[in-house]
């Protein structure tokens, strides 16, 4: 998609620039799903674009090349578990294609970009933090995050709240980061997914999650949920899109609860925010921890009524009440309470829906959150390296 930077932000690029966006890996993820659209919606005029990827590949890199754009992969040590010289193997990259400006975006893609922009003089950084959780982190990561941070032009977090956290873990100046919210693209590359095959016939109220199966998605709240409503005699059916290193445990639980006709884990779902989103009557995240949900934004565009955790940017991105419900992370009774409502408030869940699709088209598109970045790069090249951290 072409846009055109250089009207509303007042910017006119000298030429074109070649831009790198490395990560460590490019499966499936928010900060993943990030790249992708960066990559289909940067103005192709301005930036000769093309991804890195210092581990895995994985299925958004696959999803990234088969759209036009290079994916480069760094070449893995035969013989060693860790390869301590990615960084030389990125420098390569970056002389072979003249890059201008890199964005990084995971902190191993910050430390090896850094080290070449500090063996490149006029190379330009600037990094994305898409963790959501600080201080909680590993604390080698944060020393890395902390040392090389300070060699990048601009630091970008992607939600407030998640840069107040930043800022304190990281004593950083006030001007030293930024927020450039996430926006996302819905496409559908397959057939809608089939309910019927998975619930079975009849009219049954489907609440809808996506996320990968670790204890941060809150998913072993949902089935304590999904108990608590069929006690209450709700006719529901959850359907939890994703797979993870807890879906064993996961499992036996469910079998506890006696919730096998009621919860189903489908694994990963290909494109389900357009696949299967809209074939559910509510989003559900209990997330206990996020920084800018993609998945919140994949059920705001499928205009969803949504129930979420009071974590990270929703409380930003959401209105209470107004397109969305908020509920406290780990309040069972409360979760419970919210998605009751929905169930036998159909103006609620209309009104909600139809306010979260609005929001989403004025706030959260993919198309959007380009213009930003490239307003950022532009001000990164043209003003002889910006700020420093």
């Amino acid at each position: 998609m072409l846009g055109n930077c250089s009207k509303p932000y007042g910017f006119v690029a000298s030429h074109k620039y070649n831009l790198l966006i490395v990560a460590s890996g490019l499966r499936i993820g928010g900060s993943e799903v990030v790249i992708k659209n960066l990559t289909q919606h940067l103005d192709r005029r301005l930036f000769d674009v093309r991804v890195c990827h210092l581990k895995a590949r994985g299925v958004i890199g696959d999803e990234i090349q088969r759209a036009g754009v290079d994916v480069i992969g760094i070449p893995q040590p035969k013989f060693f578990k860790t390869d301590y010289f990615t960084f030389l193997k990125l420098l390569k990259v970056i002389r072979r294609h003249k890059i201008n400006i890199v964005h990084s975006h995971t902190t191993h893609s910050l430390t090896d970009a850094a080290m070449c922009k500090l063996l490149s003089p006029g190379l330009r950084l600037v990094h994305t933090f898409h963790f959501g959780n600080y201080p909680h982190y590993k604390k080698r990561y944060m020393f890395m995050e902390r040392v090389f941070g300070k060699v990048a032009d601009r630091l970008v977090a992607v939600g407030d709240n998640q840069m107040e956290t930043i800022k304190a873990a990281y004593r950083l100046r006030p001007t030293a980061i930024e927020r450039i919210w996430n926006g996302i693209t819905v496409s559908n590359n397959g057939e809608d997914v089939d309910l019927k095959s998975i619930i079975g016939s009849g009219r049954r109220f489907v609440i809808g999650t996506l996320g990968t199966l670790y204890d941060q998605k809150g998913i072993t709240y949902l089935l304590d949920v999904a108990a608590t409503l069929k006690k209450r005699g709700e006719d529901v059916a959850f359907i939890v899109a994703g797979e993870g290193p807890l879906r064993r445990e996961l499992e036996e639980k469910r079998e506890r609860l006696g919730l096998t006709d009621s919860v189903f884990l489908v694994g990963w779902v290909k494109d389900a925010g357009a696949r299967l989103l809209p074939h559910v009557d509510c989003f559900f995240q209990p997330s206990l921890w996020e920084a800018m949900s993609v998945v919140i934004l994949e059920a705001m565009a499928a205009g969803k009524p949504i129930v979420a955790t009071r974590v990270g940017e929703n409380s930003k991105v959401i209105e209470h009440d107004r397109d969305g419900l908020l509920v406290n992370p780990c309040a069972v009774d409360q979760m419970a309470a919210a998605l009751q409502r929905l169930i036998r408030e159909t103006a609620t869940r209309d009104r909600l829906g139809r306010e979260a699709r609005r929001k989403f088209e004025e706030t959260f598109t993919a198309d959007r959150m380009a213009r930003k970045y490239e307003r950022l790069y532009l001000d990164v090249l043209e003003d002889n390296g910006g700020r420093q951290a």
